[in-house]
């Protein structure tokens, strides 16, 4: 019964909603900025609005019957999912009125950038673009970090590098699913990197993409010298290393998509440092 249930928190995002907001709160408290939870609460409602928004565009284009439950959910209930956007989207405005101006132009400045790609590559672009997860990467890292460097208004270089650690591994992340889903997607048209690009220049990616986060990661003990950054280095490498674990597993894991779920779960495993140490 647990299984189920879950197929459905992972079919409405909620996962990825739980690893932003998580990861969000886990990087400010190295600031120890003061992010008040209205803030982290409209993040994940945004993040929500995105991704099911992003959803029910794809489930459109349909071709096939051999698809992924979150697409056949949003492709068979999207009366009823509209109607919860629209009940959501009351409930982050009704939020906003409570955090400060600079904040809520920031997010919405990073809000109609992405609505700008959703109305192009759903509408506009007449040919295939590779794109997309570099794009989703960018946003999702930039939303995580964007709570922290709004209420220090300030990008010190360790913001920036922890900004650049989130982009690989969220990249990692996306292009990673892609490959493993690559028939799937070529069925039913669905554009993606690994449709483009191939699954086999995808796992190359993919491979170079962990040699550059370790590589990164490393260059943190030249550049840094904070002795609290060692928790976090710590939880980076081992959310680096669940993804590596994937790739390298991932005929297995092709089963009632653990992939995805071990996947998704990435971004949440900040959670234990924010338990265990910030406490």
């Amino acid at each position: 019964m647990f299984a189920k249930f879950y197929q459905y928190i992972r079919a409405f995002s909620l996962d990825v909603v739980a690893g932003a907001v998580i990861s969000a709160r886990w990087i400010g408290n190295y600031f120890n900025a003061d992010i008040p939870t209205e803030a982290i609460l409209a993040l994940g409602l945004t993040v929500w609005l995105i991704y099911t928004i992003d959803h029910l565009l794809d489930a459109r284009k349909l071709k096939s019957k051999d698809v992924f439950l979150r697409h056949a959910i949003h492709h068979k209930n999207a009366p009823y999912i509209f109607g919860l956007i629209a009940v959501v989207t009351m409930v982050l405005i009704f939020i906003l009125q409570s955090l400060k101006p600079y904040l809520i132009g920031y997010g919405l400045a990073l809000g109609f950038v992405v609505f700008c790609y959703l109305i192009y590559v759903h509408f506009i672009q007449k040919t295939a673009i590779w794109a997309k997860e570099w794009f989703i990467a960018l946003v999702y890292a930039s939303g995580i970090c964007l709570p922290t460097f709004s209420y220090i208004q300030e990008i010190p270089l360790i913001l920036i590098y922890f900004w650049l650690q989130l982009f690989i591994l969220a990249s990692i992340n996306l292009i990673l699913f892609n490959m493993i889903e690559y028939k799937t997607d070529k069925q039913n048209g669905f554009n993606s990197f690994a449709t483009i690009k191939g699954a086999d220049f995808s796992r190359r990616v993919i491979l170079f993409l962990l040699f550059a986060f370790v590589l990164i990661w490393s260059s943190s003990f030249l550049l840094f010298k904070a002795e609290e950054l060692l928790d976090y280095q710590a939880m980076f490498i081992f959310m680096a290393s669940v993804l590596a674990m994937v790739l390298s597993k991932e005929i297995v894991l092709r089963q009632e998509e653990w992939y995805r779920v071990i996947g998704d779960i990435v971004f949440v495993l900040p959670i234990l440092e924010i338990l265990l140490i910030d406490g």
